[in-house]
């Protein structure tokens, strides 16, 4: 399992995903490889993201982004909240000091 700091990758990436979701930002993939750009890979993020919706832990609806086009949206769906954010609120200011 990849790591970034303390948290796989997979966890790195609902982070981010909780991150724009609490500042009330659609969160779609290109603002997620902006957002994780030189710590997680474009193909690992989409591996991760398939993987956490296997999980239940995101979900995934179409609707218009924030360019105005119809896309894929991401968000944490509401069993997994309470997870995402401890770990967020955990380890999230930890990944960025030891990453960047």
């Amino acid at each position: 399992m990849k790591k970034v700091g303390p948290l796989s990758t997979d966890l790195v990436v609902a982070c981010k995903v909780y991150e724009f979701q609490r500042k009330g930002e659609k969160v779609e993939f290109g603002k997620l490889v902006e957002g994780l750009e030189g710590l997680v890979g474009k193909s690992t993020i989409i591996n991760n993201l398939n993987t956490l919706s296997d999980w239940g832990i995101i979900k995934t609806e179409f609707g218009e982004t924030e360019a105005g086009r119809a896309g894929r949206l991401y968000s944490i769906s509401g069993e997994a909240e309470m997870m995402i954010k401890e770990t967020y609120e955990k380890y999230w200011d930890r990944v960025m000091r030891e990453t960047r």
